[in-house]
């Protein structure tokens, strides 16, 4: 039974990449679609359900990640239910927004309890290398192949809701653009795996790094990500690596190597007659970009979510209102001063996800599901810098390192929501814990 479950997230590594492209070869009526783009979900309740089966056959005891998470994120739940509950709102809306939130957060409790060895860690590990793999090759298919590849990849997925629950794909409107998404339905999925192969990949050298390797790697990411389109990707990459260096004492080393890589770069664009306000990347610096900002994104942050809990009671500050739209409405309808951005759609909030956190859940549910984050935080960061094992601390650095960027990626999209970011973040925290807790086992067993 342990190698099913074992087999089910194996499968899920694999897989969940390249969902959308396989699933739009299946001659199904779309309602039938869209159910099938839940297995997924269905497979973690699976391995949950074996995984339970396994620890009460055996020791009849289940492992909790300790130090206060799991309370943390159990009262969070409860403060979710309970807000809807007593504002008479749709339960199973708000169960649904929980399980977009928090689903492969049930891959940290299925690892730890399945104690992963080294050889599955390194499984994962190959896997994970696999998968990048396929997605480089689309990837350079794309950026250089004709518009008809573009059209091969795109997914069948289109701009519709399901139960409050919006499923959309920006693909088409991408590529046009001539971004490239890989085999996924946009470049924030894309962006987001991007991310979890450069921290897979940076941390092989943990210990003594090969500069051309090293930054080579680094240069062909950074490549895809500003081709992706995704200016927060892109400069994800940076931090990314930047923590990297950080984690291992060597932030001045990051720097000068920048310094020497930036500068001269800058300097021959612009002796180029090129404003680097133009390009691309470089878009959000410019008078411009920040005034559509304020109307979108940066508005929300700054304007719209002040604006929006001073409106409120304290009690709804503190508690929230519940991702349940009729209630978000009938707040907004009653706001001396609707913000423009949230006419017609409310649930446009969650372009800025730490903006919808306490709106839905309240400074209170804001509060326990960062102090979740802070915990896990903290216990990777203590196997990272005191891991008895190398492979322990490079598991750890890679949590580190994703749950590092995913603080950022969430200001500007629903990267905790994201199915391919979010499974291979908790993938990566849930291996890591589970390999460091059984080789505390065996140590404890032979020592005895």
């Amino acid at each position: 039974m342990r190698r099913i479950a074992l087999q089910i997230i194996y499968f899920l590594v694999m897989y969940l990449p390249l969902e959308d492209f396989l699933l739009k070869w299946i001659p199904v009526p779309y309602p039938v679609y869209l159910g099938l783009r839940q297995m997924s979900d269905v497979l973690v309740l699976v391995a949950v359900a074996i995984t339970i089966g396994i620890r009460l056959r055996s020791t009849r005891r289940f492992r909790i990640i300790g130090r206060g998470a799991d309370l943390f994120l159990g009262a969070f739940v409860v403060l979710a239910l309970g807000t809807v509950v007593a504002r008479g709102g749709d339960v199973l809306i708000t169960v649904l927004n929980l399980k977009a939130l928090l689903r492969y957060v049930l891959l940290m409790y299925i690892l730890l309890n399945l104690r992963i060895e080294r050889t599955e860690v390194y499984t994962f590990l190959r896997l994970i290398y696999v998968s990048l793999g396929i997605q480089l090759v689309v990837s350079l298919a794309q950026l250089v192949g004709p518009v008809s590849v573009d059209q091969f990849f795109f997914p069948r997925v289109r701009d519709t809701e399901v139960a409050g629950v919006q499923f959309k794909s920006t693909a088409y409107k991408e590529a046009e653009r001539g971004y490239i998404f890989g085999t996924m339905t946009n470049t924030i999925s894309y962006g987001g795996f991007l991310l979890v192969g450069l921290a897979t990949y940076v941390t092989r050298y943990i210990r003594n790094r090969r500069d051309l390797f090293y930054w080579g790697t680094v240069a062909v990411f950074l490549f895809l990500a500003y081709m992706s389109g995704s200016r927060a990707v892109t400069f994800a990459v940076v931090l990314l690596v930047g923590g990297d260096h950080y984690f291992s004492g060597e932030t001045g080393r990051f720097l000068k190597t920048n310094a020497l890589i930036f500068f001269p770069l800058a300097l021959l664009i612009v002796l180029s007659g090129v404003n680097l306000t133009d390009l691309h990347v470089f878009e959000i610096f410019s008078a411009e970009y920040l005034r559509i900002a304020m109307k979108q994104r940066l508005g929300i942050l700054l304007d719209v979510l002040p604006q929006f809990l001073s409106e409120l009671r304290v009690v709804d500050v503190l508690f929230g209102l519940s991702p349940d739209r009729t209630i978000l409405n009938r707040f907004v309808a009653d706001m001396t001063e609707v913000p423009a951005v949230l006419i017609g759609n409310v649930a446009v909030i969650e372009d800025v996800y730490w903006a919808a956190l306490p709106v839905y859940y309240g400074v209170l549910g804001l509060a326990l599901f960062g102090g979740f984050l802070l915990l896990i935080f903290g216990q990777v960061y203590r196997i990272a810098r005191w891991g008895k094992e190398l492979l322990e601390r490079r598991l750890a650095r890679i949590a580190l390192l994703l749950l590092v960027v995913a603080i950022p990626l969430n200001l500007i999209a629903q990267y905790f929501e994201t199915r391919q970011f979010s499974f291979y973040l908790w993938l990566m925290v849930g291996v890591s814990l589970s390999f460091t807790y059984t080789r505390i086992v065996k140590d404890q067993q032979a020592s005895s």
